[in-house]
Formats: C-alpha cells, sequence, structure tokens
C-alpha cells in the first residue's frame, strides 16, 4: 500500500471519533484580541501591595481595583480580588498575578470570563513562547487558552509586558464542550497515571501540600471514580480488551495530538517529560475523559536539565518509561502508534510549517517592541533572545520536515 492510500485509509478509520472529541472555540473578544496591546491598571491599598508581593505562595486575594483600556474599550470594575500565581514564577523578580472578578462580587463575570491569568513569563524572555504555542494548539484544535499581551501597570508603575492568559475553569470547559459538570482535574507533578489500587480515595494523593490530582469543581463531591477507573483501565494488563476498554474511557486522538505537538515544540514540562502541566476533563457529552495542557511556557529550546528536546526520538521521548503509562501503553499499539504518526505528519504540514508560523511570529515580534523598552525586566535580554528563538525554531523545522516523510 502506498503512502496516499495508507494516509487516506488511516484518517476514515477514526474521522468520525475525531470530530466529536473536538472542542468547540469561543471568539478572541476584547480581553485576547491578538491584534492590540491593552493596557491594564490594578489601583489597590500600597499597604496591601507590599504585603501580597512579600508573601510568595500565599493565595490570599486583596480587593482591587481593575480598568482595561486598549483604545477602544475602557472599563473601569471595582472590587475585584487579586494575588500573585504560579509555581517557580512566585520567587522571580517579574510576579505573576491572579485578578478574579468574582471574589467579592459572586458570579461576576468580565468578558465572558471570572478569572484573569497575567503571566510574567519570566522563563523566557522573548515572552512569545506559551503564546506561540497555544496559538499552534488552538489551530490544531487541541483545547487551548485564547492569549494575548497586554502591559500592565499596578498604582500607576509600569510592570511590564504581561501574557495575558485564559484561566482554565467551568467556564473554559463550558465554552468549549457545551457541558462543563464533569470532574475538572489539575494534575502536578508528580502526576504519572500510575496505578495506586482500586480505592478512588487513593488518587487524592498529595505533595508539596496540594493534591497531585486536583479536583478543581464539584468540590462537595469530591468523587474520584472516575479518574480510578481510567487510572486502573489504563494500567491493565488483560488483553485483549484493553485497547477497547481503554477506547470507552479516553480521548485517545486528543492526546495524541496534544503530545505530538508537544514534542515539535520541545514541551518538555509537560506529562511525557516531567509528569507535569495538564488538566483531565471527565467529558459527560463523550463518557471519556479529555487531555488539555497546560503551562508552556517552557518549549522551543528552554531547558533545566541540558537535554535537546527537539532532536529525540518521537516514539521515546518520553523521559521514563516507568512510570509514562499514558504514552507507553498507546504507543505500544501498532494502530494508535499510526495514528501518532498521521498526527505528528499533519501537525508538521499544517500548522508548525515555517511558512504558517513564521508570519505569526514576526507579526507577535513587531507588535509587542515598543512595549518591551521600559519593561523593568525583559528589556535588556529581549533583543538578544528573539533571535535564539527564532534559530531554535529553525532547528526543530529542519529535524522534522525529513521525519515527515520518514514516519509513514
Amino acid at each position: 500500500m502506498n503512502a496516499h492510500r495508507f494516509l487516506l485509509l488511516l484518517a476514515s478509520t477514526f474521522l468520525w471519533s475525531d470530530i466529536m472529541g473536538q472542542p468547540n472555540y469561543p471568539p478572541f473578544s476584547k480581553l485576547y484580541n491578538q491584534q492590540l496591546v491593552p493596557r491594564i491598571d490594578i489601583i489597590m491599598d500600597n499597604d496591601s501591595l507590599i504585603a501580597m508581593l512579600a508573601n510568595t505562595f500565599s493565595e490570599y486575594e486583596y480587593p482591587a481595583t481593575f480598568i482595561f483600556n486598549d483604545g477602544i474599550y475602557n472599563d473601569s470594575i471595582t472590587l475585584v480580588g487579586i494575588r500573585l500565581r504560579g509555581n517557580t514564577s512566585q520567587n522571580a523578580a517579574k510576579k505573576s498575578f491572579k485578578i478574579s472578578f468574582n471574589t467579592f462580587v459572586s458570579g461576576r463575570k468580565y468578558d465572558g470570563v471570572e478569572k484573569l491569568n497575567l503571566n510574567g513569563e519570566h522563563n523566557d524572555p522573548s515572552i512569545i513562547r506559551a503564546h506561540l504555542y497555544w496559538h499552534t494548539a488552538a489551530a490544531a484544535r487541541i483545547p487551548a487558552p485564547r492569549s494575548n499581551h497586554i502591559e500592565l501597570y499596578i498604582n500607576g508603575n509600569y510592570r511590564g509586558l504581561y501574557l495575558n492568559v485564559e484561566h482554565l475553569d467551568e467556564e473554559f470547559i463550558q465554552s468549549r464542550y457545551i457541558f462543563n459538570y464533569g470532574n475538572i482535574y489539575k494534575c502536578l507533578y508528580p502526576a504519572n497515571l500510575n496505578y495506586i489500587n482500586i480505592n478512588p480515595n487513593s488518587y487524592k494523593l498529595q505533595f508539596g501540600g496540594r493534591r497531585v490530582y486536583e479536583l478543581k469543581n464539584n468540590l462537595a463531591k469530591d468523587n474520584y471514580e472516575g479518574l480510578a477507573k481510567f487510572i486502573s483501565t489504563l494500567n491493565s494488563n488483560l488483553l485483549p480488551y484493553h485497547r477497547d476498554s481503554l477506547e470507552e474511557l479516553f480521548n485517545v486522538n486528543g492526546f495524541l495530538r496534544c503530545y505530538a505537538l508537544d514534542i515539535l515544540t520541545s514541551n518538555w514540562d509537560n506529562y511525557g517529560g516531567n509528569n507535569n502541566n495538564y488538566y483531565l476533563y471527565e467529558n459527560p457529552h463523550t463518557g471519556k475523559i479529555d487531555f488539555m495542557p497546560y503551562d508552556t511556557d517552557n518549549t522551543y529550546g528552554i531547558d533545566w536539565f541540558g537535554i535537546d528536546w527537539g532532536v529525540r526520538d518521537i516514539y521515546n521521548w518520553h523521559t521514563d518509561a516507568n512510570n509514562r503509562p499514558l504514552v507507553t501503553k498507546l504507543l505500544a499499539y501498532q494502530d494508535y502508534r499510526d495514528r501518532f504518526s498521521f498526527l505528528m505528519n499533519k501537525l508538521i504540514q499544517q500548522q508548525t510549517a515555517q511558512t504558517i508560523l513564521q508570519p505569526f511570529i514576526d507579526s507577535t515580534k513587531n507588535r509587542i517592541a515598543p512595549y518591551v523598552t521600559n519593561d523593568p525586566t525583559t528589556r535588556s535580554t529581549m533583543v538578544l533572545h528573539l533571535p535564539i528563538l527564532q534559530t531554535r525554531i529553525h532547528k526543530v523545522w529542519a529535524a522534522m520536515y525529513p521525519m515527515a516523510f520518514m514516519i509513514l
């Protein structure tokens, strides 16, 4: 069978289920307008600001006034909550912030969202990497947050250029999947999806003062039965029904597409590389668990371990086979391996081609460059770092394009 006929046959075998598993996407709206760089002002008591900046890792929310101005809209909202957000970023010079419109006024939203994540992108002086990942993910029909750049002022002082990333919560889920009442789990290190035992409560294990698989909604029920069943099935060795049982519980195509993009972008701080940074959603519409990426600034060459993530074997890209069952179990099946190859090839040809990404990178750079000049933390490094980012992307393209014709 030639490669063309193989592609057609492979696509037809899972096209319908793939369409059913794809998320919807809301419009970019004023908060996430990628053609502008809005200004956000936060006005708060100065003593509260000092206390917030001094108490890293505190989730206490301080009252503030939120002002949004993009030259078209000029809105002011009182009594919003503000706090520091992130993990390692809380120790960074350039702090990241979470804005909550519903902390002091229950149920309140602004432009359809209850919260904003204003990320300092302290790992990425170019302030482009995560934005580029989310742009590509959305084009590939991966459930991705909207994002854009904003300039942030607190009490009139310029804090710098920030990436405004949509918060993943019930509003996010409803806008993508229509139904949002299924369990949402935030999965952080060491969320390896390894089997523990049959008791669902065992998957409420903690690390660093938080749950590894943290339930973000339906807290009154606190029911982990669906997650426990999925993990138990994933790690089962009961052939020949293992594959069919797993397909009933998990959106396989959605994960394989996401994993392919992670490899293409060298997103090592994910499930395959670090047992970290993803969400699971028990989708009541399909009855399956959906996999969603999260926190994608450590991409395109940013690395903490001296590993060149861009040239690893795509079928053995993960770092620990004993603690990556979601990768090793799936790719052990030839048809899943073929799907992964097909999706990787599709991403290379349609979403990550240089002719597609380069104009987006250039337009983003040109748009945000004027706002970096006075940024107290990035102005000395961004001009130098952007060529490094582009060189890195060119290296990935050079490595992956030959592979596009080899993996089939």
